[in-house]
């Protein structure tokens, strides 16, 4: 698997086969500059698109937390969460690499949820 990538307004996200890596770059970000998370220790992935016009971005969801909570979260909110970044509209690098991150992630993670299945 080679890495995946993806830039955002406020930092960037990256995953090498399990291993996701959050760096954030915002001068003003009040929680940790960089954050490494196992896909194992996660429930879900929200993924709002940016549109011509609208910003959008990438949240990690931890296990135990609630992933509808961030359907209708503002993008200010994720500009503060040290598990998202914020995908800027108009200057998006590569949308395509967010899409690839989030279908990696998310096959990932219905990859392990069957796979604890079967050893029930």
């Amino acid at each position: 698997m080679t890495k995946i990538v993806v830039q955002g307004m406020n930092g960037e996200m990256s995953v090498d086969d399990d291993k996701i890596t959050i760096k954030h770059t915002a001068p003003l970000f009040p929680g940790k500059r960089e954050v490494t998370l196992d896909i194992h220790s996660l429930q879900a992935v929200v993924y709002k698109k940016a549109h011509i016009l609208i910003n959008g971005f990438l949240k990690l969801v931890p296990k135990g937390d609630n992933p509808m909570l961030y359907q209708t979260a503002t993008l200010h909110q994720m500009g503060k969460d040290e598990l998202a970044i914020v995908l800027r509209a108009f200057e998006n690098t590569n949308p395509k690499d967010a899409e690839h991150f989030y279908n990696y992630v998310v096959g990932r993670l219905n990859q392990i949820k069957a796979a604890e299945n079967n050893q029930l």
